[in-house]
């Protein structure tokens, strides 16, 4: 009796540990996954616009680049667009519609930063204006909001909330 009594003692506390511990490992993993459903929207968003090719995808950490970003918010994701190929030249009408819809990239941005807990900024760059960004940053007031471009040097250090094009 008190053999069987150990079993199910042993059987309950084993369960309820796990119970406990539940809960946190499917939050760490379910943010992770909601993460990557908006980073998989995102792209499936911009391949719906004609003459939209995703180019890459990657991700940099904002300690090369600024010294006063969320520090709990470390990395950029930044979507590197081109187009089709038409006799021999890219085709840019599908890049230029990004780049001139603000409030289209802001909500994947929005989207990105909200459900990504260690991504900062979003930024849209393009074949054919290689050296210059159109980013989205989580500000101090926990809004996001469009950078301004700035054109840099060697010698200029960027603020957060701003972005280079050189």
């Amino acid at each position: 009796m008190i053999r069987s009594l150990n079993s199910v003692t042993a059987l309950l506390l084993f369960a309820l540990v796990n119970i406990t511990t539940l809960s946190t490992t499917v939050k760490a993993q379910g943010s992770n996954v909601e993460c990557k459903k908006a980073v998989a929207n995102a792209k499936s968003r911009l391949r719906k616009i004609p003459n939209v090719l995703i180019e890459d995808t990657y991700t940099k950490n904002l300690n090369q680049v600024y010294s006063d970003f969320p520090k709990e918010r470390p990395i950029e994701y930044i979507f590197y667009l081109t187009g089709p190929k038409r006799k021999g030249r890219i085709v840019e009408t599908g890049i230029k519609k990004v780049a001139n819809s603000k409030q289209f990239m802001n909500n994947i941005s929005q989207d990105i930063i909200s459900k990504c807990s260690s991504i900062g900024a979003v930024a849209f760059t393009s074949t054919i204006a290689p050296t210059c960004s159109i980013a989205f940053g989580l500000m101090r007031d926990k809004k996001v909001k469009l950078f301004d471009i700035v054109i840099v040097d060697e010698d200029t250090s960027l603020k957060w909330g701003q972005t280079f094009c050189w």
